[in-house]
């Protein structure tokens, strides 16, 4: 779970070391046949031990398709699934798997092929990742070839969203037996594309499937894809990545904030940029400790910080401010409950609140109460230069107000255990979700570092929302949980980062689907 918690991080090399790195093969100058950029080498290709962004990075695009999609509205949809229906008591759901499905080595696609794959990851001795992702699911039947009923505890809404991701894509039983512990290296799907090789640190190279049939309603090309090959090629460097990019070598990449204004101005590079986004960047409590525990005192700390100031230190003026406590492509976000109830730039506001509370300034300039200033610590993650940026604005906005802060960042792996001691005042903290169900994993008291006071409304709606299968029912739910958590100042949303990708002028229809996925099948090169 931890990759999905926190943006990659990017280092940014010297334009000389960018000019002496090369990639191994020059980009063809003709021909359907992509080069695209992979920040890291995925430990496995094999979903049911691996949760990382990179490994469905590789996977979900490409190789393994799901049961159901997201539109572009944040609805789901059938994708391998003809349909679904829900029990009355909403503890059964039934898929009906559309028919003739293969995967690329011809075996069927079929719904002892979904059972398996649900079986492997509830199986314990496999450790999967992604485990906890099911809830109070209980078992998977195959009814028959087409049908397959998912059993459940309780019903459990995230289950929708959940399934979308590259971590539920669907894998060849054949393959998976045949392979063993080394199918990781030859993973086989219903995908666009095959993986043709893997040269471990360097590229893995993905061929046309030609069996492929395209079932997503979302995608542009309803026919088979138009490129021959992709090359996913490892370049962990921002300066090298720039320099491909430059060069030709690239034919599309993320890219980090401080290069995209070296590449806006180039006529022969072209920027996507993706404004949903399910990101956010935001300020927790430790509300075990005073005067965090007053919701009023965390009001005013929402209202000293300049969170447009922030977007453009941390990343360029590419992001967002964001008031709302869940970011704006999870499905269910609601943009008028942050109008209504968020805390924007204000900091006469925040004073004011402040002297309400009883806090009166000292001669230091500090706000103070019951003889103790207004001194405290925000920690936080080290290596990703955005974060600190970040952190600068809101040290600086909080002083402006009357409130010292001092900066500790350790690495993730002291940083986020190291907050289940208390010992510890705010934090500002960064976590990617595709579902609204991320509310209930952060902040249902005692939250997920667990130094959240009860609030036995709050977590009522939480819990609800969790049990609402319905989508359009759930809304108005997560519309009141957002509400709910910016009354009480649990977090002070701060912003969210568009995603950006670079790509050569002749690349026509780079096309990314609603989780920010590319959609593969319909990129291909102007005329």
């Amino acid at each position: 779970m931890r990759a999905w918690l926190r943006a990659p991080r990017f280092s940014i090399a010297a334009t000389a070391l960018a000019t002496m790195i090369m990639l191994p093969h020059p980009l063809a100058a003709a021909g359907p046949e992509f080069r695209l950029r992979l920040g890291e080498d995925p430990e496995t290709l094999y979903n049911v031990k691996s949760f990382s962004l990179t490994v469905g990075d590789v996977l979900g695009p490409y190789l393994l398709e799901r049961l159901v999609y997201f539109d572009e509205s944040g609805q789901p949809r059938p994708w391998l699934a003809e349909s679904w229906t829900i029990s009355e008591d909403q503890q059964q759901i039934t898929f009906k798997l559309r028919s003739g499905l293969k995967f690329s080595d011809g075996t069927d696609l079929d719904a002892a092929a979904v059972k398996f794959q649900f079986d492997q990851v509830m199986d314990k001795k496999n450790a999967a990742p992604t485990l906890p992702l099911l809830g109070p699911l209980t078992s998977v039947e195959a009814v028959d070839p087409l049908t397959v009923n998912f059993n459940f505890d309780k019903p459990f809404a995230p289950f929708i969203s959940n399934i979308a991701q590259a971590s539920f894509g669907f894998n060849s039983p054949s393959a998976v037996k045949k392979s063993g512990d080394q199918y990781g290296r030859h993973v086989v799907g219903s995908g666009p594309y095959m993986l043709k090789s893997w040269e471990p640190g360097t590229e893995i190279v993905l061929v046309r499937n030609p069996n492929f049939h395209q079932w997503r309603g979302d995608a542009l090309n309803k026919g088979e894809p138009y490129a021959d090959k992709f090359t996913l090629t490892v370049l962990s460097e921002e300066g090298v990545v720039l320099n491909a990019l430059q060069t030709g070598e690239l034919s599309a990449a993320p890219v980090a904030t401080d290069v995209i204004d070296k590449l806006a101005s180039n006529p022969k590079i072209n920027l996507v940029i993706k404004k949903v986004v399910n990101n956010l960047l935001f300020l927790e409590f430790n509300e075990t400790r005073a005067p965090f525990n007053d919701v009023n005192f965390r009001r005013a700390i929402g209202y000293a910080i300049d969170r447009d100031a922030a977007v453009k230190a941390a990343y360029g003026g590419y992001g967002a401010p964001e008031l709302n406590s869940m970011a704006s492509g999870i499905p269910g976000y609601d943009p008028q409950i942050p109008k209504q109830f968020g805390s924007p730039y204000d900091p006469v506001k925040a004073k004011a609140i402040l002297a309400e509370g009883g806090w009166k300034k000292n001669a230091d300039g500090l706000f103070e109460k019951d003889g103790k200033p207004a001194r405290f610590v925000i920690k936080s993650y080290a290596g990703f230069e955005p974060i600190s940026r970040t952190l600068a604005v809101i040290q600086s906005n909080l002083a402006d107000v009357g409130i010292a802060v001092t900066l500790e960042t350790s690495d993730w792996g002291t940083f986020f255990p190291g907050l289940l001691k208390g010992d510890w005042d705010m934090d500002l903290m960064r976590w990617t979700w595709t579902d609204p169900g991320i509310l209930s994993i952060l902040f249902r008291p005692p939250g997920h570092r667990k130094m959240l006071l009860a609030n036995a409304a709050q977590d009522e709606g939480l819990d609800r929302c969790n049990t609402i299968m319905d989508p359009e029912k759930r809304k108005g739910c997560v519309a009141g949980n957002q509400k709910a958590l910016l009354e009480s100042a649990t977090i002070v949303p701060v912003l969210s980062n568009w995603f950006v990708v670079a790509t050569q002028a002749n690349v026509k229809d780079y096309h990314l689907d609603f989780f920010n996925a590319l959609i593969p099948g319909d990129m291909q090169l102007a005329q």
